[in-house]
């Protein structure tokens, strides 16, 4: 009888530990978190559009030959033209879904303005939408009614591009763009907002963003050299790659000697590298930190009325998509000068293999990213995942 009183007594503690267990991880599959660029997605999605010389539709003909593309077309748009430039491109019309909208945005840059998905391990998903520079988009809760899934808004002015997370919990922002965007607001609030909508543990704040990247309305970087940027995207020099490995651009001491712009740009990305060394993640752990070669410096002239106006492309080789089998990685060869391309085409070399060491299991592609960057964005800028919470 001694022997079971005594098992009854170490039995029942043991029980208790189970049902807490087990209520705890039931718990944990019901909380939503902020998924990563990286983590497996049901589709890569983009605005259609044929401007910027046709990029998104080579991009989704790419991407198409192994993974899911979604197409956000306007009601009023011809299927048949859609199709017939898709294969001008090599799309595989079996991985493309369009979906039909109304209004649909002018704006391509669906990664700032697009829907922020939240989901958890039982697999359910909501959709969160910010404010993009003081308006509420539509487009956002016309997804989550096509989606059958839960719509919230949130009116902190927060962009896509200007986020990054870990999937664990970890969020890091830009000081100069989340101020630029929120005036009244301190970064204690906008971090608050960013804990309430996103369901985060942490946030790392760096200080500034690449120089061409700046507003234009900042004035010009050196001389009459202008940036066209918007203040400070974390997705034009530091990216998550995993859970706890951050890749962030570099300038060397030969490059910051040779243009202003350089030791402006090396000035600001040592900072952040300090800050993220010094920082760690939600768990408490260090990141691992690498560095990746800065882009080249590439400069066009702007006409405005009667004189010319010159700005600075926003080059990156940090604004990449990732997709469920690819990496679609920018590339600068075709747009520098002959003289140039050698040495160019060997750094985007050291880039790809960090790439390909980030990603053992993805194919790197290089695509020129010159045009589009042209227009103050890039390839991450035009595309969002859709994730596949599972």
């Amino acid at each position: 009888m001694e022997y079971f009183a005594g098992f009854r007594r170490n039995i029942i503690p043991v029980l208790i530990l189970a049902i807490i267990f087990s209520c705890s991880r039931q718990q944990n599959l019901d909380v939503f978190y902020y998924p990563a660029d990286f983590e497996p997605s049901a589709s890569t999605c983009f605005i259609w559009t044929t401007d910027f010389y046709e990029i998104i539709p080579q991009v989704a003909g790419i991407i198409s030959q192994k993974d899911r593309v979604t197409l956000y077309a306007d009601e009023s748009e011809d299927m048949n033209l859609i199709h017939q430039v898709l294969e001008k491109h090599e799309g595989n019309l079996n991985n493309i879904t369009i979906v039909t909208v109304k209004n649909k945005p002018q704006n391509a840059w669906i990664r700032d303005f697009g829907p922020v998905y939240l989901g958890n391990r039982k697999g359910e998903k909501k959709i969160i939408s910010f404010n993009y520079f003081g308006k509420s988009i539509s487009f956002n809760e016309q997804l989550a009614g096509k989606l059958n899934v839960p719509h919230d808004y949130n009116a902190l002015n927060s962009s896509g591009g200007s986020r990054e997370t870990n999937g664990k919990g970890t969020l890091i922002l830009c000081e100069q763009h989340e101020l630029s965007v929120n005036k009244s607001r301190s970064l204690t609030e906008i971090e608050k907002a960013y804990f309430e909508a996103l369901n985060i543990k942490k946030v790392i704040w760096l200080k500034k963003g690449i120089p061409q990247d700046d507003s234009e309305l900042e004035g010009p970087l050196f001389d009459q050299i202008y940036p066209n940027g918007v203040n400070g995207h974390v997705d034009e020099f530091c990216r998550f790659v995993d859970g706890k490995t951050v890749l962030i651009s570099s300038v060397t001491e030969s490059e910051a000697k040779k243009h202003p712009i350089f030791a402006e740009a090396k000035n600001r990305l040592d900072e952040n590298y300090e800050i993220l060394v010094n920082s760690s993640d939600q768990d408490g752990n260090k990141f691992n930190i690498i560095k990746v070669p800065f882009a080249p410096l590439l400069v066009f002239e702007r006409p405005e009325g009667e004189t010319l106006k010159y700005m600075t492309l926003v080059t990156s080789y940090m604004n990449f998509i990732v997709t469920n089998s690819m990496v679609i990685m920018p590339s600068y060869v075709s747009s520098v000068n002959k003289s140039d391309r050698k040495r160019v085409a060997a750094i985007e070399d050291q880039v790809k293999n960090i790439l390909s060491n980030a990603f053992p299991l993805k194919e790197i592609i290089r695509l020129p990213a010159g045009d589009l960057n042209r227009f103050s964005g890039g390839f991450h800028c035009i595309s969002i995942n859709e994730p596949l919470f599972k």
